[in-house]
């Protein structure tokens, strides 16, 4: 069975056939594939169609009634692809190349019928499978190239056999079985190759996505940096010095988009990192007073604080980074004028933290999105900051939920309480 690859790769192309057993990138890969719990791919493949030890072992005790035969086998294959006009193009290297891939059949051949059929022959396989996958060839072909021959092994069984009815019957069954479970591996390599190009897609939309969210939320404060820039260089040529307000409001502008790039690579470098949380016992009053204090509200937002007293078993750097992520969403909701409640309890085991706000509230066609990254409603807005409050959320077993509220927004963070098996 030909090779579809197009004859301009590579130097002196050579038509790769079904049965070649070729090297390449993943040729010390085995098939992870689980179709049962508690089985390797081989064993289950086995187990459903009824391969067993018993049909192993008639293969074998046949494989020398039809050895003598493999050199009909092979011309009939080969035979077949002179008269196919599609299969004939793709024989270009003339007799010495049929000659060259004659010893690949052979060899093929006679580890179907000799075995054994063990893991190592499901490794060399799926190798035959990849290459097959690497090379582009359809799976067309892959089938009716083992029907071809199936058809031609089970005449030579049958007629050998014929003086045994039963024997005959078993040992075209286990030759029937074999070959199904032969299709299945090379199903499954090209079932693999389909599922790393959709991974490979998913990665580069991604990436891209990543890309355009954050080469915007950087192209901002840069803009505004070389504005300022060339605004200070023009004032200073004339004499200006860097008390004059006009001057230090340009540093200070610039002082602010720095801190603002600053802060959206770290949070992209936080969302990315897979840290495990650091726990220790925290008061939940004083986790909440370091909260307020580091998000910097505005004068004009009020906090309401309820706490009941208690300890969470938590990291308090990054549920804090949580924390102050919620209330800053919540004070630019309101615009830096509002009122927010932050309500602290612990529920059979469970660490809940309430942010509340009176605020606009998030309308009803985003609530599924607005833990996505860089999905953002915000002019100066990366999208990263529920993106990252979640993820710490999960790290630490628990959720960050955006509940449903008459006014304004309020997200609930649940935390799972100490257990014994997983805490120190």
């Amino acid at each position: 069975m030909p090779s579809t690859t197009p004859c301009g790769k590579g130097p002196n192309p050579e038509p790769t056939m079904w049965f070649l057993d070729a090297s390449n990138p993943r040729s010390g890969a085995s098939l992870d594939t689980v179709l049962a719990d508690g089985e390797n791919y081989l064993d289950s493949l086995k187990g459903y169609v009824g391969f067993t030890a018993e049909s192993s072992a008639l293969l074998h005790a046949v494989q020398p009634i039809v050895e003598p035969h493999y050199e009909r086998i092979m011309d009939d294959f080969y035979a077949r692809i002179a008269e196919h006009p599609g299969a004939r193009r793709a024989i270009t290297g003339g007799p010495e190349q049929i000659a060259r891939l004659k010893t690949t059949l052979r060899r093929w051949l006679d580890e179907l019928l000799r075995g054994p059929h063990d893991q190592a022959y499901l490794q060399r396989r799926a190798r035959i499978g990849r290459v097959h996958v690497q090379i582009g060839l359809p799976q067309a072909y892959m089938f009716t190239a083992m029907n071809r021959i199936r058809v031609q092994v089970a005449a030579i069984i049958d007629r050998a056999l014929a003086d045994d009815p039963v024997l005959r019957e078993k040992t075209l069954e286990a030759l029937h079985q074999l070959a199904d479970i032969e299709l299945a591996i090379m199903l499954e390599t090209y079932r693999e190759d389909l599922e790393e190009k959709t991974r490979l897609s998913d990665r580069l939309a991604t990436i891209g996505q990543f890309a355009a969210g954050i080469g915007h939320e950087l192209r901002n404060p840069l803009s505004v940096i070389e504005s300022s820039l060339f605004l200070l260089r023009q004032r200073l040529s004339r004499g200006a010095t860097l008390a004059e307000p006009g001057t230090a409001r340009h540093l200070d502008k610039i002082a602010a988009e720095v801190r603002r790039s600053t802060r959206t690579i770290n949070d992209l470098l936080e969302l990315a990192r897979n840290v495990p949380p650091k726990r220790r016992a925290v008061p939940l009053r004083t986790l909440l007073d370091d909260a307020i204090a580091d998000a910097h509200l505005p004068a004009g937002v009020d906090v309401s604080l309820s706490v009941t007293e208690g300890v969470a078993v938590l990291d308090p750097d990054q549920i804090a980074r949580v924390l102050t992520n919620l209330m800053t969403n919540a004070s630019q909701a309101m615009d830096g004028a509002g009122h927010l409640w932050i309500d602290a309890t612990q529920v059979e085991g469970e660490t809940h933290i309430r942010v509340r706000d009176n605020g606009p509230g998030v309308p009803s066609a985003l609530r599924s999105r607005i833990f996505e990254a860089l999905f953002t409603t915000k002019a100066k807005g990366t999208g990263l900051g529920l993106a990252l409050c979640r993820r710490i959320a999960e790290a630490h077993g628990g959720t960050v939920t955006l509940e449903p509220s008459a006014a304004g927004a309020c997200f609930l963070l649940c935390l799972p309480g100490r257990r014994e098996d997983t805490f120190a």
